[in-house]
C-alpha cells in the first residue's frame, strides 16, 4: 500500500498522527473529526500496511483497557527534497517521519528553469534506489501554489512552472515553493514548530524571510507573494534587508571598523564599533519579531539561516525590544534560535513532497 493509493480520509488519518502523534485513536477522531467509531475501520489496515504502527500503552489511572498510541512508520515511504541555490543543489531523502536518510549536494546548471529541472531530475534518479515517492523543491523565489515560479531575482530566471517540468522529467510528483515556506512547513510539522497551532520563522542570511502558519494553515499567497519581510521597514528608516542580510551587515561593520571585516568575524567579535553594529542590527530583528508578533500571532517564533550566528549573544536585546513593544496583555510569542545547514531547507523541500503525497 502505497500513500498516493489510499482514500483521501485514511491520508488525512496519517498526516494527523505524523504531525501530532503519538496520538491515541480517540485523539486523532477529535482533531479529524471523524467519529470515533471509524477509527479503527481506518486505523487497521493502516497498521496493516505498515504506515503506522501502535506504541506501548501510557500507563494512565483509568478504568478500562489503555489506549495504544499511533505514530507514522518512517520507512512507509521516502522523498526527495531538493534546495536550488546558484550553481548547486542541496538534496536530502526522508521517511515519512522526516527523518534524513541521504544526503548529497551536486553542482548544477541553474541558469534556467529547463535545464534546473534536469539538473533536479538527476539527484533524483541518484536517489532511485529509495523508491521516492515525491519530490519537493525549494528555491529563493515566489512560487505560487500551482507551481509556478513568479519572481527569482536571484535565479534570473523568466516565469515558468518548475514543478510541472520536474515531474516531466523524472516521472514523479513534485511540489515547488518558496525557501522558507517549505522551511515553515518541515518545522511546524516535525521541527521546532510541532504541535503548535500559530507559528512563524524569520530566517536571515543572504536575504531576510519569514513564513508563518496560521490555525495549522501554511500562509502562502498571492502568486506566493507571502513572508517579504526584507522589503519592510525599521522605526529608523532602513529595510530590513539592508541591516540584518550578510553583506549589508558585513559592509556595514567594515566601514564603522575602517577596515575589511569578515563574517566569521562578526559572531565573536570584540572590536567595539563592529559590536556597535551587531547591536543595531539586534534591535532591527526584535522589530521583525514584533511585527511577527502583531502581524500573525504566533505563539513560537523560530529564527534561523546561516546568518543568525551573529545574533546568538544578542539575544537579550532581541527580547528586550519584544518586551518594550508588548500590546497589553497579549503574551509575547516563545523565541527559538537555531542554527541550520542547506540540508535543513532541503528537508523542508521533502515536507513539501509529503504533503503533497498526504492531500486530502
Amino acid at each position: 500500500m502505497i500513500l498516493n493509493s489510499i482514500d483521501p480520509t485514511s491520508r488525512l488519518v496519517v498526516q494527523t498522527v505524523l504531525r501530532h502523534g503519538p496520538i491515541a485513536r480517540v485523539g486523532v477522531a477529535q482533531r479529524t473529526g471523524l467519529s470515533s467509531g471509524s477509527m479503527t475501520r481506518l486505523t487497521t489496515p493502516l497498521v496493516a500496511a505498515g504506515i503506522l504502527k501502535e506504541q506501548r500503552p501510557v500507563p494512565v489511572k483509568q478504568l478500562g483497557r489503555p489506549a495504544l498510541p499511533l505514530v507514522v512508520v518512517d520507512d512507509a515511504a521516502r522523498f526527495v527534497g531538493v534546495k536550488v541555490i546558484p550553481g548547486e543543489l542541496h538534496a536530502v531523502v526522508t521517511g515519512l517521519a522526516g527523518h534524513v536518510r541521504a544526503t548529497a549536494v551536486r553542482p548544477a546548471d541553474t541558469s534556467t528553469l529547463e535545464s534546473t529541472a534536469e539538473a533536479v531530475a538527476r539527484i533524483v534518479e541518484e536517489f532511485s534506489a529509495h523508491e521516492p515517492s515525491a519530490v519537493g523543491v525549494a528555491l529563493a523565489a515566489a512560487v505560487d501554489p500551482l507551481g509556478e515560479v513568479r519572481a527569482s531575482p536571484l535565479l534570473g530566471w523568466e516565469n515558468g512552472n518548475l514543478a510541472a517540468l520536474v515531474t516531466e522529467t523524472c516521472g514523479l510528483p513534485c511540489k515547488a515553493a518558496n525557501d522558507v515556506d517549505a522551511l515553515t512547513l518541515a518545522e511546524h510539522w516535525v521541527g521546532h514548530g510541532r504541535r503548535t497551532h500559530n507559528f512563524a520563522v524569520i530566517t536571515v542570511g543572504a536575504g531576510v524571510g519569514a513564513g508563518a502558519v496560521i490555525a495549522d494553515e501554511l500562509l502562502v499567497g498571492h502568486q506566493g507573494s507571502t513572508g517579504m519581510v526584507g522589503e519592510a521597514w525599521t522605526t529608523w528608516g532602513q529595510k530590513f534587508h539592508d541591516v540584518l542580510a550578510d553583506e549589508p551587515l558585513r559592509a556595514a561593520a567594515s566601514e564603522a571598523a575602517g577596515r575589511d571585516v569578515a563574517l566569521a568575524e562578526l559572531r565573536f567579535t570584540d572590536d567595539p564599533a563592529v559590536s556597535a553594529v551587531l547591536d543595531r542590527a539586534a534591535t532591527a530583528l526584535g522589530e521583525l519579531v514584533v511585527l511577527a508578533k502583531q502581524f500573525w500571532g504566533p505563539e513560537r517564533i523560530l529564527l534561523t539561516g546561516e546568518g543568525i550566528v551573529h545574533f546568538e549573544n544578542r539575544m537579550d536585546r532581541v527580547r528586550q525590544v519584544l518586551t518594550e513593544r508588548r500590546f497589553e496583555d497579549i503574551d509575547p510569542p516563545e523565541l527559538v534560535i537555531a542554527e541550520q545547514d542547506f540540508h535543513a531547507w532541503a528537508r523542508g523541500a521533502a515536507a513539501l513532497a509529503t504533503r503533497l503525497s498526504l492531500a486530502y
